[in-house]
């Protein structure tokens, strides 16, 4: 008996070690995705691209961390997560030799980032089954706020270095960082418990509507050739009709037919929309308009992020005390302010886009958990865990149709128009314009929210 006890305490002890190594690792896959964010501006000054081409390093990343989270939660079932924290760091590792060997191809660098990708997806996906998995209830909060604290401070360090290696190196050299996860690997070998292969089943065709779905919704957004949106169509179309027909689809029919969690479904997609769209026009309109470099850039997002970790970790209080309704339609109001602030005074000062980023992204952090929380509370408790991953996977998509379609507006010439005649030239008429359509798009959010689920609410 007392042996069985000691190998238990002992199983118990490595859990506790690896949770740090793991938690580690999530925040390093974080910073380095963030940082691949930022540099678009010099990338496509490098391969003499337009705004539209260059956003695929962020739009395919972001479609890839999407679907992989959801891939790497259905592998959790029948794989071993040490297994597949392997994987994910061979991925990130594969990828990112690949892009530095290719880096002279913007096809290559592309599809080396969708391979570095699936293997960041792993640690964000698999540190939260971890810790749920293998962590006492009462311990399990406090390293899931670790979390969310991790992903907070990603966003600052992803954004310097980002920042700071393109100004100072090369942004082709960010394809070195990554390989910094190897030294992982032997700390997930001897301290992360080696689990029995179970039996489960991987929904691969639901997997690859999903995809289809959201492939086809983006190069619509970036052509607006009609064969992407009937494609968009037919993939919605069978999408629906595969996970009506088919019991061990990943999600099932029923939440489709729950109206107020596809309603907020729809919101949550196209208010996090605009969340990325900003972040990726940011530098460009910095580096245009006010001649400041990357790292310069990077520096001015710091008071944004850290006042919206800050505002996040309290977001959860503060709504439990004025309700779920009030803290979104806030929030919203608060994003909407800050894009029109950007776009009325986009000549006045760099001061006017910190404050707005600041507001921007404050707003943003204050609406996520009553967000997530208004989903989750529509969806049985047994079913919470789908319900998240799909949540999560939406806002992922959302982001990349947000860069795209942004990136659309920024090459298309009509939006140069001088809207605002107090502005003296073409290029603020053009990021003016992007954002009073962010706004526009915003308020259309609050809009939404207010008449398929705001008004019904107590």
């Amino acid at each position: 008996m007392s042996a069985s006890v000691s190998v238990t305490e002992a199983q118990e002890y490595n859990v506790k070690k690896a949770v740090p190594i793991i938690l580690l690792l999530f925040l390093l896959c974080l910073v380095i995705d963030n940082s691949f964010k930022i540099i678009s501006v010099d990338m496509a000054k490098d391969f003499n691209i337009s705004a539209t081409t260059v956003s695929w390093q962020s739009t395919l990343a972001g479609l890839m961390i999407g679907i992989g989270a959801v891939v790497y939660a259905a592998l959790a079932d029948s794989i071993s997560i040490r297994r597949l924290f392997i994987v994910g760091i061979i991925l990130i590792c594969i990828g990112s030799v690949l892009g530095y060997i290719f880096q002279h191809s913007f096809i290559l660098v592309v599809l080396s980032r969708i391979i570095q990708t699936a293997g960041l997806a792993s640690a964000e996906t698999l540190y939260v089954i971890f810790v749920t998995k293998h962590l006492p209830p009462r311990e399990q909060k406090k390293f899931l706020g670790l979390s969310t604290s991790s992903f907070a401070l990603s966003q600052v360090i992803g954004a310097l270095t980002g920042g700071y290696v393109s100004t100072y190196f090369h942004w082709t050299t960010l394809f070195l960082v990554p390989l910094v996860t190897l030294f992982f690997l032997p700390f997930i070998l001897k301290h992360l418990p080696t689990e029995e292969r179970k039996g489960g089943n991987i929904d691969i065709i639901g997997l690859f509507l999903v995809g289809a779905i959201a492939a086809s919704l983006l190069l619509y957004i970036t052509g607006f050739n009609y064969i992407y949106l009937l494609v968009f169509i037919v993939a919605i179309a069978l999408f629906l009709v595969y996970i009506s027909k088919d019991s061990k689809a990943f999600i099932g029919i029923s939440f489709f037919q729950n109206k107020r969690f596809i309603s907020l479904l729809a919101i949550a997609f196209v208010i996090y929309s605009v969340q990325l769209a900003y972040i990726f026009l940011f530098p460009f309109l910095l580096e245009k308009l006010y001649n400041l470099k990357l790292d310069t850039i990077s520096l001015l997002l710091i008071p944004a992020y850290i006042l919206a970790a800050t505002v996040g970790a309290l977001s959860g209080k503060i709504a439990r005390v004025l309700g779920t309704k009030q803290c979104i339609t806030i929030a919203m109001a608060g994003i909407t302010t800050s894009l029109l602030v950007g776009g009325f005074f986009v000549q006045s000062s760099v001061i006017v886009f910190v404050i707005s980023m600041i507001l921007f992204s404050s707003s943003f952090a204050f609406m996520y958990a009553p967000m997530i929380d208004s989903c989750v509370s529509t969806i049985a408790k047994e079913n919470s865990g789908t319900a998240v991953g799909f949540f999560n996977l939406i806002l992922n998509v959302a982001a990349s149709i947000g860069i795209a379609y942004t990136a659309a507006m920024m090459d298309h010439l009509s939006m140069r128009g001088n809207i605002l005649k107090y502005l003296s030239n073409p290029d603020a008429s053009l990021y003016s314009n992007i954002l009073l359509v962010l706004s526009l798009i915003t308020v259309f959010s609050l809009f939404l929210y207010w008449a398929l689920v705001g008004r019904f609410s107590k």
